[in-house]
Parts: structure tokens; C-alpha cells; sequence
């Protein structure tokens, strides 16, 4: 009967001993990511998908740094995680993106996107997330240019519920 008394006792020690702040819910807000939708050149307030977007991430040596990306499709938004250990990061987004046989295709445009990291302490258990304000976005020249222009719509970055910069192509 002791050995199932002490069981319990430290059984419900455990439970009494974890506060609120020791569990991070999922629904919690985690550091966002910004998002970038491609709209038409030709008619610049119509959204226009691009066919087998993808993206990689450049470090600061401008090698590639493999992110976590949704898979080559078709569509017209992409959300590219910021650097949290820089006030720049770049990328290489694909236009009819393609790997066979270990060799890549599609027209590659590099994009940089320049920030402020502002950092909020949320708890104890979910640490720090950081929002972003971006400074300036610019998509490098090359011959085969896919993305012509851009704007920033909105320099806060604090959710992936709206759009942040919009890309001509």
C-alpha cells in the first residue's frame, strides 16, 4: 500500500509542480514568414501565378542553403523565411523550376530583402519570435529576367495573413 501511496504522491507532485508558462500552445504565433504574390506585368492589379515556382535560400556567400519550401508548383504567393542572424537575406526563386538527373532547370531571378529584427519574448515556454520591417526588397538584373518589378505593400512583418511585397512578372 506505501509503494502505491508514494507512486501517486510523486505522480501528483509532477502535475502540481508544472505551471501554465511550461507548455508552448500550438497556437501560439511563431516568428512569420513574408510573403511574396507575383501579379501581372501587363495588367499590374491581376494576379498571375508562376508556373514552377520555387525557392533556395542564398547565405551570406552566396551559397545555396536549402529552406523549407512548399513543393515546385504552379501558384501565385510564396512565404520565404527571413534570417534571424542577419538584417539581409537573399534568395533564388525559379520559374519553371526543374531537377532530372541531379541537374537543375528554369530561369533562376535572385531577390534581397533587407530588414530591422524587432525580438518579443512570448514565455517561458514558446522563448522569442521576432517580426521583421523590411527596408528594401530588390531583384538582381540579368539577361533572362522573369521578375520585372516590385513594391512593398507592407513594411511590418508581424503575420502571414497579408501580402508584403508584390512582385511583376
Amino acid at each position: 500500500m506505501k509503494k502505491h501511496y508514494l507512486i501517486f504522491s510523486l505522480i501528483a507532485l509532477l502535475f502540481i509542480s508544472c505551471e501554465k508558462d511550461d507548455v508552448c500552445p500550438a497556437t501560439t504565433q511563431t516568428t512569420p514568414r513574408v510573403i511574396i504574390e507575383f501579379y501581372d506585368i501587363a495588367a499590374p492589379d491581376e494576379i498571375k501565378a508562376v508556373p514552377g515556382l520555387f525557392a533556395i535560400g542564398l547565405d551570406s556567400n552566396a551559397n545555396e542553403v536549402t529552406i523549407h519550401n512548399e513543393l515546385v508548383s504552379t501558384r501565385s504567393s510564396i512565404a520565404l523565411p527571413l534570417q534571424n542572424n542577419s538584417n539581409q537575406t537573399q534568395f533564388k526563386l525559379y520559374e519553371s523550376y526543374d531537377l532530372i538527373d541531379s541537374t537543375v532547370s528554369g530561369n533562376p531571378d535572385i531577390i534581397t530583402i533587407t530588414y530591422d529584427i524587432e525580438s518579443l519574448y512570448i514565455s517561458r515556454a514558446c522563448g522569442y519570435i521576432n517580426n521583421y520591417s523590411i527596408q528594401t526588397f530588390s531583384i538582381a538584373s540579368d539577361n533572362d529576367q522573369w521578375m520585372i518589378n516590385s513594391e512593398i505593400l507592407i513594411t511590418q512583418i508581424t503575420n502571414e495573413n497579408e501580402i508584403h511585397i508584390k512582385v511583376l512578372h
